[in-house]
Formats: structure tokens, C-alpha cells, sequence
């Protein structure tokens, strides 16, 4: 049977492994890699040419699409108002716990991260800590997602517009995250021996490298500003205010309910039945 350890030490092998290419390639930043981009840019993009593309050109990479700032400002309004009817199911609960935002780690940088006790003491393989990452609007980026889970700390999920909250335990994922950790590897193998396939295909059209015979962007093809149209707008700041109340009641039960479960873990009761956990708030 597969074991959080075993991910663990390949996740340490890949951060390593990652920390030659980052020095390689001068992805340092404060003397340390830049691990959250690389292995952003690593698992993101299909085509190994495009990658070696990016590591050797950082410095002249952009967003050449620029997003209406109502959807970044969607997911931080949820991500505070989530973090407020947290924190007074906390009290309510007699709970003590540590609550940061925006918190930097070797994966990403997640929204919410909740730790049982105060200051916040994060337990081996994190079983001590929870994260929360908040979705505004309809997309979902499952390469975040999935990189997300080389944390082994749990995971809720909360999708303000479809009224999804739902947790992913990352030690229930173990082959599927080995299998990920290993195609890692391997494609940071071909990058550092220069060993990489060209893969024509959709990322094509978004390919900054203008020498590679496939590419197919154009200059200002997708520099125009990405919004929607009037009544789209009307439509989903109503439904978003609409589902914003009930997520966040949602959000804040799912925490209750596993800091408890923290909580009789580490007092040395592990069968309380977790229906019987979450105070009413």
C-alpha cells in the first residue's frame, strides 16, 4: 500500500531535482528557487520545447491576455467573507486556531490555511492544518488543483457559483500523486539532458517561442481586454451574492468538522462520529 512517505520523499526528489534546473536556468529569487513558478510552468504546459522556452526567456515572459479585475476581486471578496463566518464558527466552538490568507508554499500560494492552536503548530505531514482555496467564478484550474494536492494537509474546495464546498484528502490520492510526481521527473529529466519533444497543439496559440515552426500566436490576437457581456454581468454578480452566504456556512461547518477530528486525534479519540462533530452556528 502506497504511504504519504513515500510521496513525501519523491516530492523531495522533484523539489531538488527542480532546484538544479532553477539554478541552471537562473530561476532564483532571495537565494532561494523559484519552485512554486517552476513547477507551475513544468506541469502546465504539455510541450517540452515550450518549456525550455520559457525557463531560458523568464525575464521577458507577460501576460498577454489581460481578465476584467471582477474576477479576481470575486475570489478575494469570497475569500474574506469565508475567513469572517470561519472565525465565528470558531468561537462559538470553543475552537482555537490559527487562520492565515494568501500563505506561500513549494505549490502555490493557498487562500485560507487553518491550523489547530494558537500560535499555530503544524503537525507532521500537516494532518494538524487545513487549506481552503476559493473559487469566484465558474472556471477551475485542476493543474492548481492537482498541484495543490503535493501538500498532504486536506484540501476544501469551494466554488462560490455552483455551490460546491467539498474536501480532498490527498492521503486517499496517493497513486494518482506518485504517477504525477513521476512524469515530473522524467520531464525535468529531458529538460536538463535537452532530451524534449515539440508538441504542436492548442498551447500553440498562446507559444511565446516565435522561432518554433508551430507557432500560432499573433501579435494582438489575445491582447484585448477579457470580459462578458451586460447581462452575463447581471446574471452572475446576483447569482454570486446569491450562493456567497451558503458556501461560507458550508466552508465554516467542513472546518469545524475536521478540527474536531484534529482535536480528538491528538487528545486520543479517533471514532467520534463526524455528524456529531460540527456545532450548530
Amino acid at each position: 500500500m502506497l504511504t504519504t512517505k513515500e510521496t513525501e520523499r519523491c516530492k523531495q526528489e522533484l523539489l531538488a531535482k527542480m532546484k538544479i534546473i532553477a539554478e541552471t536556468y537562473g530561476w532564483i529569487r532571495a537565494s532561494r528557487p523559484c519552485a512554486t513558478a517552476l513547477i507551475q510552468t513544468l506541469s502546465s504546459t504539455p510541450c517540452d520545447r515550450q518549456v525550455k522556452y520559457k525557463l531560458e526567456n523568464r525575464a521577458s515572459l507577460g501576460k498577454r491576455r489581460r481578465f476584467d479585475s471582477y474576477y479576481r476581486e470575486k475570489s478575494e471578496f469570497a475569500t474574506g467573507m469565508i475567513v469572517e463566518r470561519v472565525k465565528s464558527a470558531l468561537l462559538i466552538n470553543g475552537l482555537d486556531a490559527a487562520i492565515q490568507t494568501e500563505e506561500r508554499s513549494d505549490v502555490g500560494r493557498h487562500d485560507i490555511v487553518i491550523a489547530l492552536g494558537s500560535p499555530c503548530k503544524v503537525y507532521a505531514n500537516g494532518e494538524a492544518r487545513l487549506r481552503i482555496e476559493v473559487k469566484g467564478s465558474l472556471g477551475i484550474n485542476l493543474e492548481q488543483i492537482s498541484r495543490y494536492l503535493l501538500d498532504s494537509s486536506p484540501l476544501i474546495l469551494v466554488r462560490v457559483m455552483t455551490r460546491h464546498v467539498t474536501k480532498i484528502e490527498p492521503s486517499a490520492l496517493q497513486p494518482y500523486l506518485l504517477f504525477m510526481l513521476r512524469e515530473l521527473h522524467e520531464k525535468c529529466d529531458r529538460i536538463l539532458s535537452s532530451k524534449f519533444y515539440t508538441i504542436p497543439g492548442n498551447a500553440c496559440f498562446a507559444c511565446p517561442d516565435d522561432r518554433c515552426p508551430h507557432n500560432r500566436y499573433r501579435d494582438g490576437r489575445s491582447e484585448g481586454l477579457v470580459t462578458m457581456a451586460n447581462d452575463d454581468f447581471g446574471e452572475d454578480l446576483v447569482s454570486f451574492f446569491r450562493n456567497l452566504s451558503y458556501v461560507s456556512e458550508k466552508t465554516a461547518s467542513t472546518v469545524v468538522e475536521e478540527l474536531r477530528v484534529f482535536q480528538g486525534q491528538r487528545e486520543g479519540h479517533t471514532n467520534f462520529p463526524r455528524d456529531q462533530l460540527a456545532g450548530e452556528f
